[in-house]
């Protein structure tokens, strides 16, 4: 028989949630406000065991799987499920099976933002993170709270931005086919054990009663327990009040004596104290105990305090905005793009300034050709390495960059040079090569807009002075802490002819000629 594990709900928050329905109710029937439409986004936790379980090997259920329970809770909670058809042919059809206005989406990105290799699904072998096998609980309150505990502290997404679901195996005496955790309002945390937290808040399904295809048990096989869990989740109480002529206040599911296993015949008359003819049990209720395929339906009322918990729910009334930057997004596969000087010299360091694009966790890898004599630092997988060529020569440098959507490559080429180790030099100011290596202006002849690059070891403090053909001074800059840098000389306002860039550190000088053509 179906058994649900989830708390009943003390009778404060029962006043405080009760108190929530009638609010949003009369404030709809006065026109105040409308029922919203709704979208959930899912994480579904499936535990397994050893890392060397195949995707899809029990109980590290297939995408195919977990996804046919979102499509199922997504008809469910429309009104147009599994055998719903057959209520024409009972009297409920007057009451109707109730579209909720809720959806639910498998989330695509994590807590980081970053793209799910499967969308709402995070696999998790509980023998790499130490934890008991869920197997070797022998009771069913051993269990819950090892999953209450254990498992969802250490694995819960943000329950703000996510419905969490966790999926394991359990024992042959562990007889839960799963729980949830109800709307937690204000001042209401600790009420009672059933009230979500910031670590427990979502819903518990053994892995073999979740979706319609893969393992499954033979009578739990349509979904339904998930749709029953949520509905908890969504403030839902059992269809006969978890008491003998309980109430689940609902009005338009009939008061009956007790829990319906398996599938009754309509009408389902309780018997005394509380007996309902003509109709008898609403057995076809998600909120009842019936099979599967006997569950079919729930309620305009029951609907009603759905909508009241997404909206009043503290870790509820968030989860439609949320939704909009987790679900649906839309992939965008990587360009790669980077910039680089077209010239150096060799045993300089040449700064590569990445600017691909693309959908959030890029990977890079960098190479050059040929790669004899070259070294990417700090390697060659990050975004923004340096390279350095030991031997002249003309060389290739490419990036990849790639994401879950693709792929792609660009490349540049650069000349390497056997730099000369004269230069122009004023009197007192001693000969180097170091300048030479490690400065770089282009491009040259230039039409307006020169670009300087640095590629230092060390800090250096600079002197840059731009003199025209007359000798006259026509711009002058002076940098501290130099290494690897980039500046623009913008000439637009000069007229065309021959300069001379003059470079010094205090102890080297470089002069460099520039042709402004513009």
């Amino acid at each position: 028989n179906r058994t649900c594990h989830t708390p009943v709900p003390t009778k404060e928050w029962d006043n405080w949630f009760n108190k929530k329905v009638e609010e949003f109710k009369q404030d709809r029937a006065a026109g105040k406000v409308q029922s919203p439409i709704y979208t959930i986004p899912v994480i579904v936790h499936v535990i397994y065991g050893s890392t060397n379980t195949a995707i899809g090997t029990y109980p590290n259920l297939s995408s195919a799987q977990i996804n046919s329970q979102i499509k199922i809770l997504n008809n469910d909670f429309a009104g147009v499920g599994l055998n719903v058809a057959n209520l024409a042919a009972t009297a409920f059809s007057a009451v109707g099976a109730a579209d909720c206005k809720i959806s639910f989406c498998l989330a695509q990105l994590d807590t980081s933002g970053n793209y799910l290799v499967e969308p709402g699904i995070e696999r998790i072998s509980y023998i790499s993170k130490g934890w008991a096998n869920p197997n070797s609980f022998n009771t069913s309150p051993s269990f819950q709270n090892y999953i209450d505990g254990v498992v969802k502290p250490n694995t819960i997404w943000d329950p703000t931005r996510y419905l969490n679901i966790w999926l394991t195996d359990h024992s042959n005496f562990v007889d839960i086919l799963g729980f949830a955790t109800f709307p937690t309002g204000t001042g209401l945390v600790g009420i009672f054990n059933g009230n979500g937290t910031a670590t427990t808040d979502g819903v518990y399904c053994w892995s073999n009663v979740f979706g319609n295809v893969g393992t499954l048990d033979p009578v739990y096989n349509q979904g339904r327990t998930a749709t029953h869990e949520v509905g908890h989740w969504l403030g839902l109480r059992h269809t006969w009040g978890d008491a003998t002529c309980g109430d689940d206040y609902c009005a338009d599911v009939p008061t009956q004596n007790d829990v319906n296993f398996g599938c009754p015949t309509y009408p389902s008359i309780s018997a005394t104290p509380c007996v309902n003819s003509p109709n008898g049990d609403m057995f076809m209720n998600f909120m009842d105990y019936g099979n599967d395929p006997c569950l079919y339906m729930f309620t305009p009322d029951q609907s009603a305090r759905m909508t009241t918990a997404m909206t009043n729910g503290i870790y509820r009334n968030q989860l439609t905005t949320s939704s909009a930057t987790l679900c649906n997004v839309a992939a965008v596969a990587p360009v790669a793009i980077f910039s680089m000087t077209n010239s150096a010299c060799a045993d300089s360091i040449i700064a590569l300034n990445n600017q691909s694009t693309g959908t959030q966790s890029l990977s890079y890898s960098w190479v050059a050709s040929p790669n004899t004599g070259v070294t990417f630092s700090p390697s060659a997988d990050v975004a923004n390495p340096t390279v350095k060529f030991t031997s002249q020569g003309n060389y290739t440098v490419s990036v990849t960059a790639a994401n879950l959507f693709g792929s792609n490559t660009s490349s540049k080429p650069i000349v390497i040079s056997k730099c000369s180790t004269t230069s122009t030099v004023n009197v007192g100011i001693k000969e180097n090569a170091m300048l030479e290596k490690s400065i770089h202006l282009s491009p040259n002849p230039s039409t307006g807009v020169i670009n300087i690059s640095t590629h230092f070891l060390n800090k250096q403090t600079l002197s840059i002075k731009l003199n025209n053909c007359l000798g006259q001074c026509v711009r002058e800059f002076n940098y501290k802490d130099i290494t690897v840098n980039s500046y623009t000389l913008d000439l637009n306002d000069s007229p065309n002819g021959i300069y001379f860039v003059t470079i010094t550190n205090g102890d080297e000088q470089l002069v460099k000629r520039l042709i402004l053509n513009k």
